[in-house]
């Protein structure tokens, strides 16, 4: 596993539609601690956004690992291009963060 990823096992059904690679995907983030994004650990190509923070996030490995496990393929619209953002707004609160200042 990379330094800025964690495993997504939960949103394998995700990855199986949007990517279609059979694996397991994970949740990886920029150096920057903003970009958020579900990816395909063996196809550096595969990747769809899920949250983009609007600062630089203090505990990204907790962020990525709230997206990882609270998100589901139900917030994934099929005519979009990510995640929904309401959802993944909803899905941070859950977890006691803050998605303005996470």
């Amino acid at each position: 596993m990379g330094e800025r990823e964690v495993a997504a096992p939960a949103l394998r059904e995700t990855a199986d539609v949007w990517f279609d690679r059979g694996r397991d995907p994970v949740v990886t983030w920029d150096a920057a601690a903003r970009r958020f994004e579900l990816a395909d650990p063996a196809e550096p190509d595969a990747r769809l956004l899920l949250w983009v923070a609007p600062v630089p996030v203090t505990e990204p490995l907790r962020l990525a690992t709230v997206l990882a496990e609270g998100l589901a393929a139900c917030d994934f619209p099929p005519t979009g291009d990510g995640a929904s953002p309401d959802h993944v707004r909803r899905t941070l609160r859950a977890a006691g963060l803050d998605p303005e200042a996470p």
